[in-house]
């Protein structure tokens, strides 16, 4: 192997294998077989739409969700419960697995929402004061470490944590969600919603 490519693997290695050292794959997979399947399904992609689908999320953002759900700062019986069991290493373990799922391709049930919804993403609504969402979440809603991915994610999951920023049930990210959600139409968040899901 000729120098330059044995540097280069050095390289690479440097740089991703602590990552990869420091979270416990195995032990992800016994936690999500053992529970979080039931509702988020075994590889990420919840088959019920009043659970997100976790595949492909960004790692510091499903870590930031868990951490939040232990400590209260994100309200739900049910995660505080989950979370109230994992240890640190288990939050990275498994925010590295499910980042690392595939993706399943988006749908959409109403075309024509779909439309609307495409453009208050791409454009909001200068009227209502609506900021687009494309500024934060991205063109094709892959989001950042920061922010979450919402491509393909279930249109319900989407309207009812918008409902919960809209009421400052969901105070735990970023307090710009709540003036957003708050000044969207009942139809403008279903057709956002509508659209997300069908992403990709």
């Amino acid at each position: 192997m000729k120098a330059p490519a044995i540097l280069a693997m050095a390289l690479l290695a440097a740089v991703i294998g602590p990552a990869r050292a420091d979270v416990d794959l195995k032990r992800a997979e016994e936690l999500v077989n053992g529970r979080c399947f039931l509702c988020h399904g075994a590889t990420g992609e919840s088959s019920s739409p009043l659970y997100p689908k976790l595949a492909g999320q960004h790692v510091e953002y499903i870590e930031k969700q868990l951490r939040n759900f232990k400590s209260g700062e994100r309200k739900s019986t049910d995660m505080k419960k989950v979370a109230a069991e994992l240890e640190p290493s288990d939050i990275k373990a498994l925010a590295a697995f499910f980042s690392r799922q595939k993706v399943a391709p988006g749908k959409s049930a109403n075309p024509e929402m779909r439309e609307v919804g495409k453009y208050i993403y791409n454009y909001g609504n200068q009227w209502a004061g609506l900021a687009a969402c494309v500024s934060c979440h991205g063109e094709k809603g892959v989001g950042s470490p920061k922010l979450p991915r919402i491509a393909s994610q279930h249109a319900l999951y989407i309207e009812n944590q918008l409902k919960l920023f809209e009421e400052r049930e969901r105070t735990n990210d970023n307090a710009v969600m709540q003036g957003i959600a708050a000044k969207m139409s009942e139809l403008e968040v279903k057709a956002v919603a509508e659209y997300l899901s069908s992403l990709d």
